[in-house]
């Protein structure tokens, strides 16, 4: 169920950052869990920035 009363999705863009990519990290590992998030808690995920 929406959190807010228009009854509609709250919007949401997600953000991943990672600093070193010769590293083995890579966005994919923090964006993954970040929309498995949004998901369970019913919101609408617009956007998703990764730096």
């Amino acid at each position: 169920m929406p959190a807010n009363p228009t009854d509609q999705p709250t919007r949401v863009a997600l953000y991943a950052r990672v600093s070193t990519l010769d590293k083995g990290q890579a966005p994919e590992t923090q964006l993954r869990p970040l929309r498995e998030y949004a998901q369970r808690r019913g919101f609408a995920v617009v956007d998703e920035y990764v730096d």
